[in-house]
Order: C-alpha cells, then structure tokens, then sequence
C-alpha cells in the first residue's frame, strides 16, 4: 500500500472533496499566473530594469545578474514551465520548489520595499502555497502526477517527483 502523504493525512480532517477541489483550484489559478508571465516575457523582453533597482542586503548581487541573458532565459522559462506544470498537474512537487525558489529571490531582489509593509507580503505567501505542494498529492488531483506516478514502478528512483 502507498504511503500516505503528509497532504493526505491532512486532507482527512476536512471536507474532503471541497478540500480537493480548493487545492486545485488553487494549482490551476497559480499556474495560469506564472504561465501568463512566462509567456508575456517572451519577446523582447529584460530583467535588467529590475535587477538594476534592487534594495537591501543583496542588491550588489542582484545588480551584478542585470543584463545577463541568461537570467532572463532560466526567468521567462521557470515562470513559463512552471506554470504549465501546476496546470497540468504534472510534476508539482520540482514545479513547487522551483516557484518556491523564485518567489525567494523576487522578494530578496526588492527587499526594501516588499518590506515596507511588514516582513510578510505576496512573494512569502506565494512560496508558501508552494510548500504546501511540496508536501505532496496536490498533482493527483485532476493532475498528470496520479496518472503518472501509477504507471511508475513503487520504488523506483523517479517515484519522489510525483508526489
């Protein structure tokens, strides 16, 4: 028998199916975000401007990647599959981290005024909506990650990715 999940045992103690489709919901909400800002970058498009104004403890850093074609492709590309990845439900758990990922560093880039506020504002909660992917099982619902993780044989190396 699987192993269940950190999200499962969770899910338990809710109204299981409205929970189910909160959550992809959710997934598909997000993914269509990232998807839109991915795909919006696609022509013509720069990090330069907002790595160049960026504030706080890691701004030489930040500055130094400002023209860098290559942070504009892993960029464009990240917002891009990972957004299709929580559409599609498929690999949720490497989408989640990497959208984690980024979050972190959009909200380190601009640290002054992300700040401004409280420590705590859309770039934190968005990463946190990511770890709660991590935590496993959002991909099965309505997703390619139950399809998938099915047709995987238990144990194998590559089980993990589909949560």
């Amino acid at each position: 028998m699987r192993k269940q999940t950190l999200f499962a045992h969770f899910s338990k103690s809710t109204k299981q199916e409205w929970f189910s489709w909160a959550m992809t919901a959710l997934r598909v909400g997000i993914g269509l975000q990232f998807l839109n800002a991915g795909v919006s970058k696609m022509s013509d498009w720069s990090a330069e401007g907002y790595l160049l104004g960026s504030s706080g403890p890691l701004q030489d850093w930040f500055v130094s990647m400002a023209g860098n074609p290559v942070v504009d492709v892993l960029n464009i590309w990240g917002l891009t599959l990972i957004g299709l990845g929580l559409i599609l439900g498929l690999l949720v758990r490497p989408a989640a981290f990497f959208g984690a990922i980024m979050m972190i560093l959009y909200y380190l880039a601009h640290f002054e005024s992300n700040t401004e506020h409280g420590l705590i504002e859309e770039h934190i909660i968005l990463a946190l909506i990511f770890v709660v992917f991590m935590a496993g099982g959002v991909g099965h619902m309505l997703g390619l990650d139950g399809v998938v993780s099915r047709s995987i044989r238990k144990g194998s190396k590559w089980s993990f990715l589909f949560g």
